[in-house]
């Protein structure tokens, strides 16, 4: 089992629709592969249409309360739905870890993605400091402006912090650049200079921005089933894979 963390410390720039088609894609791959939604804002779930009275949610999952139950969409893609009642003050730092372990002795998972809030890190325990210190791995999309420049120094810094003091097995795989033209003067502008900050901790895929994923969200689909040929689902596929890559070698 590989937990990844999808982490930002700004809203808006695509981490719960990263979270849906990461997991799509890996689902596709052949991995079996559990997201879960460890937002208060229940944007993932929202995303998969799951109200917010399902029966089971994350907080009933760390709570060891409920009838254990997840939302299935694909053959091997399963949903933890979220919680508005989840407050990082309620959990211990390695809580969520010993939880996810215990599922996959029961359930053999490939891969968990955990769709993180979109707050700071910095400052007292929260949602996000439990997730990073539960995984393996982290990425954070980023878009191309002056607020993704200043995320990058925010962010990097706090994650090597986890990384240093509560878990020494995360490893950061890096920024990407998401919902981007790449044609645009402002992504010409602004991808030097987020690669000079980001230390090298970049990578290769680029997800252009895409009409399409905005269809596929109003839907509760993917972008994959409503435009299997759009630039969107071509970049999405290539960003699985080469993290597939990195995580599997």
């Amino acid at each position: 089992m590989k937990i990844i963390s999808i982490i930002t410390e700004k809203g808006g720039v695509g981490k719960t629709t990263t979270s849906i088609h990461l997991g799509a894609s890996f689902a596709e791959l052949g991995l079996k592969v559990l997201l879960v939604d460890f937002d208060e804002q229940r944007n993932l779930s929202k995303g998969y249409k799951i109200e917010k009275s399902f029966p089971y949610n994350v907080k009933n999952f760390l709570d060891k309360t409920g009838q254990f139950r997840l939302t299935q969409k694909l053959e091997s893609l399963f949903i933890l739905s979220g919680s508005r009642e989840i407050a990082a003050d309620d959990y211990e730092r390695t809580q969520l870890r010993e939880r996810l372990n215990y599922l996959n002795e029961r359930f053999p998972i490939d891969i968990v993605i955990i769709d993180c809030p979109p707050s700071p890190l910095s400052g007292k325990m929260k949602l996000g400091e439990i997730a990073l210190s539960s995984s393996d791995y982290v990425i954070s999309p980023i878009e191309a402006e002056e607020y993704s420049i200043d995320g990058i120094n925010e962010l990097l810094p706090e994650i090597l912090r986890i990384k240093k003091n509560y878990n020494s097995n995360l490893n950061f795989l890096g920024f990407f650049f998401n919902k981007v033209n790449t044609w645009s003067k402002r992504y010409k502008k602004y991808s030097p200079l987020a690669h000079q900050e980001g230390k090298g901790y970049f990578l290769n895929t680029i997800v252009r921005i895409d009409e399409s994923v905005e269809t596929a969200k109003s839907e509760g689909k993917t972008v994959f089933q409503v435009a299997p040929k759009s630039r969107a689902s071509e970049d999405y596929k290539s960003l699985a894979e080469e993290i597939n890559t990195k995580i599997f070698l």
